[in-house]
């Protein structure tokens, strides 16, 4: 299937006459074919290079390419740069040295998911093999992993309830997002655990409606409010009951101890302020 994304043509173009430039690959959705780029998929490439200072000392070399609204990082010694152009057009520059090429085969996690070679002057991908385009499964969390994102997770409910009760429903809003991060780690690992065969969860809760199992998803329309006290205690308890069931599945099934009678203690503690607070005498 043939790439149709604006900026392939300049970056390749770009890559040809950049001495430094050794290789081009284009890896992400553009590379899968797979029906998964739509026309607001960014630009995933791996610049090959040996003088990666040289593109990350300063960003001139972008001006090439197009009209930049903004980039990121600013002025940081990072192997990348993550760029939107005029139009709203996103192109990621992933700064790879031959080196690591030559380390594979086997192929790399993302080369298996997709990728496509846009110029190589030294053949230096010659012998690689075709990507299967598969989804290499991460391992299932450690025991540590589970309990780490369990101890955030209710470490933060205890905030949220506090402050909902306080009306500080901004600090509401930054505690619960990172309750929401440790919710997503677990829904990650559930749908992969008990999940047919091999599941991808992508990136940042993509396509969460085609992973997660329904009991899930009904609950996560629910776990989202608005600016109201009411509303606010409805998700919070809603995204307990969600977080509890899929702790506890998964410890059960990875055989991993589970602080039950904690985080029960926890939650009835925080119904009781509920309560309390909707028998109190302010408002939102």
């Amino acid at each position: 299937m043939a790439n149709r994304h604006a900026y392939l043509d300049r970056a390749r173009d770009w890559a040809r006459g950049e001495s430094a430039v050794r290789a081009l690959v284009l890896t992400g959705s553009q590379a899968r074919a797979d029906g998964s780029s739509d026309e607001f998929s960014d630009l995933d490439l791996q610049v090959i290079t040996a003088d990666i200072k040289r593109y990350i000392a300063e960003d001139s070399w972008l001006d090439a390419l197009g009209d930049v609204w903004i980039r990121f990082p600013l002025r940081a010694d990072a192997p990348y740069r993550l760029v939107w152009f005029r139009g709203g057009i996103k192109v990621d520059f992933q700064f790879v040295e031959p080196r690591q090429i030559d380390l594979m085969p086997p192929l790399s996690d993302e080369y298996q998911r997709g990728y496509r070679v846009i110029e190589d002057k030294d053949g230096l991908l010659r012998d690689l093999p075709p990507s299967p385009r598969v989804f290499p499964q991460p391992p299932p969390p450690t025991a540590e992993d589970l309990q780490a994102a369990m101890n955030e997770f209710w470490f933060e409910a205890i905030h949220v309830a506090q402050f909902i009760r306080r009306r500080e429903f901004w600090v509401v809003k930054y505690r619960d997002w990172t309750m929401k991060t440790n919710l997503l780690r677990l829904l990650e690992w559930h749908a992969r655990e008990f999940g047919a065969g091999s599941v991808n969860t992508w990136l940042l809760g993509r396509r969460i409606g085609a992973w997660t199992d329904a009991e899930s998803m009904a609950a996560i329309g629910k776990i989202w409010a608005g600016w109201r006290a009411a509303d606010l205690w409805d998700a919070l308890l809603i995204q307990l009951e969600l977080f509890g069931r899929l702790s506890r599945e998964l410890a059960r099934a990875l055989n991993y101890h589970h602080e039950a009678v904690t985080y029960k203690e926890i939650e009835r503690y925080i119904r009781r302020l509920r309560r309390e607070d909707e028998a109190a005498p302010f408002t939102d």
